[in-house]
């Protein structure tokens, strides 16, 4: 992971090169890369994860979660962070890779990131499905099995829930807004179909007994 001095790329950061924005960051194009700035005052009660969360992030490697690959400091405080530039393509769910995005799940359990606001922070490219904004993640190191294990169980609901709502009752579309049913009905189908597993095994062994 690199350090960049935010004078050494401020440059970028102009309203031609901005991309958008979210609850966490301002994100502009940098290169191959797209930079993302903390916002001064936050829009989102979800407290931002710390700066050794981020760092730690950054060293991870991930199949589906994009990571920071530097950090911005200002006057010796992290600003922001840069990821992978990634062209965004229309949904295509047939291009899930449901036992990357467990491997994953996984991996940041181990490491201590429970996932808190990850419905709307995916994008589909032009062959699989990546995830991105994790800095909204709460980060807590522990060498605890018992913590670790209600890490996974924690993330392993939500994901759930993301995959089930995309899939089935067609949530969580960029710029819909209040879809409590959906999100709801999503939640209904996990506690009777996979309380206790990951979503994507139960599709495989659906899938398994049609032939």
């Amino acid at each position: 992971m690199a350090i960049l001095e935010y004078d050494t790329i401020k440059m970028f950061c102009d309203p031609t090169n901005r991309l958008g924005n979210g609850k966490e960051v301002e994100v502009y194009r940098y290169q191959d890369k797209v930079i993302k700035l903390f916002h001064r005052e936050r829009k989102t009660t979800l407290p931002r994860i710390s700066d050794q969360g981020l760092i730690t992030l950054s060293e991870l490697t991930l199949n589906c979660f994009l990571t920071p690959k530097d950090v911005i400091v200002q006057d010796k405080e992290i600003v922001g962070y840069t990821e992978e530039f990634v062209e965004e393509k229309d949904i295509q769910t047939e291009n899930i890779p449901y036992q990357e995005i467990k491997a994953d799940i996984e991996t940041l359990s181990e490491q201590g990131f429970i996932l808190e606001d990850i419905f709307y922070n995916y994008l589909f490219t032009a062959d699989t499905m990546v995830f991105n904004d994790l800095t909204c993640c709460r980060y807590m190191p522990t060498d605890n099995s018992f913590l670790k294990e209600r890490f996974l169980k924690k993330n392993m609901e939500t994901i759930n829930i993301f995959l089930i709502g995309l899939t089935k009752f067609d949530a969580f579309h960029k710029g819909e807004k209040s879809e409590y049913t959906k999100i709801f009905l999503a939640n209904d189908y996990r506690i009777k179909h996979c309380p206790d597993c990951f979503y994507g095994d139960i599709l495989e062994q659906e899938k398994g007994n049609k032939f």
